[in-house]
């Protein structure tokens, strides 16, 4: 067991940086980061001001680059947003910490998956709902 722990910082444990799951939201505060570490997606602040949007910027730049903006006219007034996705097909940007809707996408019903591509766009996948049974 000692060998085994000690072997520990050796292994690299992959964990999904890219994607957002259903009933599983990024908040304000949490980024996304495409594969290659290209773009980044998250929650920004324009210079000298509270306001907050959610946005696409360049990952490994030092001023911030944005190139996409979702809700450009419905900015957030603080920092309790959330982008959520849930299986009805509900994608959006909620206030208030998941209260108030302020900018959405509609996707057809099922288990979605949204993940940031390292073209800086979106690709929504359907996530595997078989489950695995023990013989």
């Amino acid at each position: 067991l000692l060998s085994l722990l000690l072997l520990l910082p050796y292994f690299s444990f992959s964990i999904e940086t890219d994607t957002i799951k259903p009933n599983n939201p990024l908040r304000d505060g949490d980024v996304l980061v495409s594969g290659r570490q290209t773009f980044s997606l998250g929650f920004f602040s324009r210079k000298n001001s509270i306001r907050r949007y959610l946005g696409i910027w360049y990952h490994n730049v030092s001023e911030q680059t944005v190139i996409w903006v979702a809700n450009r006219d419905a900015p957030l007034n603080d920092t309790s947003g959330l982008l959520s996705l849930d299986s009805r097909g509900n994608f959006g940007i909620y206030a208030a910490n998941g209260t108030s809707l302020v900018w959405s996408a509609k996707l057809p019903a099922g288990n979605f998956a949204a993940r940031l591509l390292d073209s800086g766009n979106w690709e929504m996948s359907i996530l595997d709902t078989c489950k695995k049974l023990n013989p």
